[in-house]
């Protein structure tokens, strides 16, 4: 998925969500600009920015996710290698077959206003996310998984399931917070999305729609209270009003883009970091999702051509300042499976010219290719299709457009889409979200990688799990429905008020708050 997409994904994310259920609706408030001069720090990402009172900038993947991480808890949480920790669940254990899930849940886990977090609460959770009339992101995924639920003791959740699925637990994390189950009940909808609580390391404190909300750290929090106390999160779409803010000192961490991190690195007050491997952009044949039009794209060799005819090296140097690394694989390093010997096609036009020639297109075609308003990448990849005979014309869409031909697969050509996004453990679940073709980013697959993504879901060790990922890498590989572009490092400013704060490889958000250490 290149950067634009990413955002859009991010924000397509926030928006179902806010549709899934009220009490997710809180992710809605994000914010405004702070004053200049207001005390604290900004959390800023390529959509939105945060300013607290103790803290830094720092970004998430979209306020939904945000929220599902610090006011939501969920059962387990990740390290930085994406390796599951407890959370509200103490452990879990997949029955033979992938039968079932047990979840020993944590018996002190307290909500927000001092109740316990109980059994029935997960339940009712997971129930809101499934009911008829929700539109939750993950509800056509978690339909074909979750047969139900049965509480075994107080403290001990089985849910059945009618398959099995790697990416439920890390989903359940990112997108899919808990809450009491009777406060909606006390409040009604609206009350509760107003003042959500939560069993997260902060709590929520005030919110004006679409402007800005605040948090405030848990003093002794089961699982960690955080060093950092409070923050306001606010919305900062501009790129070079967040950098400025940085150097400024109104904010001590954000998110950046990559022209503006050679700015951070030279700054001695600032410092540069990069989050490794956080998405892997592949080039979408949007006209295999069409086998009985005629199209260029339905002979492999004309893929195989544009693989060849892009110049990967030069566009992740000159356009994407290093964020970007030519890539190969479809997988990412930290997923069991990865091949590291895995490289990218070469730059040989004279060869892509070869293969158009061998395919029955000596003369070129015509073609277009889709990308966003901001799209970055579109011109210089035009001009490497032209230099083989590909005219491609570039259709540019405002973000709600995209957003709409992207889910409801009205283009035709060409566009940058993701191989993974937030790189994960199991190869598998990382895999899903765009190549099974029941859910909403996957523009197309074949039924031999959608079989062999549901086969890998049952490996039960780590072992069995590299294996089927690399079977699954090899056949996408194979296959050429998708051409590996570059894999995507996301560079990240702090000032020296932060001491350390944790990324994650491959994942946006790439730090829990309750992880930041400040000077």
């Amino acid at each position: 998925m290149n950067f634009v997409h990413r955002k859009l994904f991010t924000f397509v994310i926030f928006v179902v969500l806010l549709l899934a259920a009220v009490f997710v609706t809180a992710t809605a408030a994000t914010e405004k600009m702070a004053p200049r001069g207001e005390p604290g720090s900004t959390v800023g990402d390529n959509q939105f920015s945060m300013i607290g009172g103790d803290v830094t900038t720092f970004t998430g993947g979209g306020p939904g996710a945000l929220i599902n991480q610090t006011i939501n808890e969920s059962f387990l949480v990740p390290d930085s290698n994406r390796k599951p920790l407890p959370a509200l669940a103490k452990k879990y254990v997949i029955g033979t077959g992938w039968k079932y899930i047990d979840l020993f849940l944590d018996p002190t886990a307290k909500f927000h206003n001092g109740d316990p977090v109980t059994i029935e609460d997960h339940v009712f959770t997971i129930e809101q996310y499934l009911k008829d009339g929700t539109k939750y992101l993950f509800k056509p995924l978690w339909k074909r998984v979750i047969k139900d639920m049965e509480i075994i003791n107080p403290t001990t959740l089985r849910i059945n399931l009618k398959t099995a699925d790697w990416g439920f637990l890390g989903r359940r994390w990112w997108g899919g917070g808990g809450v009491a189950h009777q406060k909606p009940e006390r409040v009604g909808d609206e009350g509760f999305a107003n003042k959500p609580i939560g069993a997260g390391p902060f709590k929520w404190v005030d919110f004006k729609q679409d402007q800005w909300f605040k948090i405030t750290a848990v003093e002794g929090h089961y699982r960690q209270t955080p060093e950092v106390k409070d923050i306001k999160v606010i919305l900062v779409p501009e790129h070079s009003t967040r950098l400025a803010m940085l150097k400024a000192g109104e904010i001590d961490l954000t998110s950046l883009i990559g022209p503006h991190a050679p700015q951070v690195e030279k700054d001695p007050n600032l410092t540069l970091d990069w989050v490794k491997y956080v998405t892997g952009s592949c080039m979408v044949y949007c006209d295999l999702s069409f086998p009985d039009e005629p199209s260029p794209f339905h002979n492999i060799k004309v893929r195989r051509a544009v693989s060849l005819a892009i110049d990967r090296k030069t566009i992740c140097e000159k356009l994407k300042f290093g964020g970007s690394e030519p890539w190969g694989e479809v997988l990412a390093p930290i997923t069991l499976g990865f091949d590291p010997s895995i490289k990218p096609d070469p730059y040989d036009p004279e060869r892509a010219k070869q293969m158009l020639v061998e395919a029955g297109y000596p003369n070129g075609f015509e073609t277009v290719f889709n990308t966003s308003v901001t799209g970055t990448d579109a011109e210089a990849i035009q001009a490497n299709l032209a230099e083989i005979g590909i005219k491609a014309k570039i259709q540019k869409y405002e973000g709600g457009a995209w957003v709409d031909v992207l889910l409801n697969k009205k283009i035709k050509g060409l566009y940058i889409s993701s191989s993974w996004y937030d790189a994960e453990y199991q190869a598998p679940a990382d895999l899903s979200d765009f190549y099974l073709s029941y859910m909403p980013w996957t523009y197309n697959t074949t039924p031999e990688i959608q079989k062999a993504i549901q086969t890998g879901m049952f490996a039960e060790t780590d072992e069995q799990l590299a294996i089927e990922g690399r079977k699954i890498s090899k056949l996408i590989r194979d296959s050429g429905i998708r051409t590996m572009l570059w894999a995507n490092h996301y560079p990240w400013g702090m000032s020296k008020k932060i001491k350390s704060w944790r990324p994650q490889i491959g994942a946006n958000p790439p730090s829990g708050y309750e992880f930041i250490k400040l000077n």
